[in-house]
C-alpha cells in the first residue's frame, strides 16, 4: 500500500464513519424521515461516497469504526451536517439532540462549548433557510 492509498483510506473510513453518524442520528426519534433520507443522501454526494456505502452503513454499522476528521473545518461540517438532519423534518428530537452532542464531544469539542456551538449553529441554518440562502 502507498501512503497516499493510506491517506485516502484513512479519509474514506472518516467519511463512513460520519455517515453512520448520520444514520444514527436520523434513527434516534425512532422514526426515518423522507427528509432526512434526502439529507443523508446529499452529504454521500457531497462526500463521494456511493449506494453501498449507505447500505453498508444500515446493514452492517458495527464493521465501521468511529475516525474522526483531522481537521477543524471537516469536524465543524459535520456537525453542521448533523445539526442540519435534525432540523430537516422540521422537528428536533431531544434522543437527536443527545446523539448529536455525544458525536461533538467524540469529535474533540469540550462538553463546555457544545450547547452555545450548536444553538449558533441552529441559529445561522435558520437565517440562511428563511434569507434561501442554500
Amino acid at each position: 500500500m502507498s501512503i497516499f492509498d493510506f491517506f485516502s483510506s484513512k479519509d474514506k473510513r472518516a467519511k463512513l464513519s460520519h455517515l453512520k453518524s448520520l444514520v444514527a442520528l436520523s434513527m434516534a426519534d425512532g422514526k426515518v424521515e423522507k427528509s432526512e433520507l434526502a439529507a443523508i443522501a446529499a452529504v454521500c454526494s457531497r462526500e463521494g461516497l456511493t449506494e453501498d456505502d449507505l447500505q453498508k452503513c444500515l446493514n452492517n454499522p458495527h464493521s465501521i469504526n468511529f475516525v474522526p476528521p483531522t481537521d477543524d473545518n471537516t469536524r465543524l461540517r459535520y456537525i453542521q451536517d448533523m445539526v442540519l438532519l435534525m432540523m430537516s423534518d422540521g422537528d428536533i428530537d431531544k434522543n437527536e439532540m443527545l446523539v448529536c452532542k455525544l458525536t461533538a464531544e467524540a469529535l474533540g469539542y469540550k462538553h463546555e462549548v457544545i450547547d452555545a456551538m450548536l444553538i449558533g449553529i441552529i441559529a445561522d441554518l435558520k437565517e440562511k433557510i428563511d434569507n434561501n440562502d442554500f
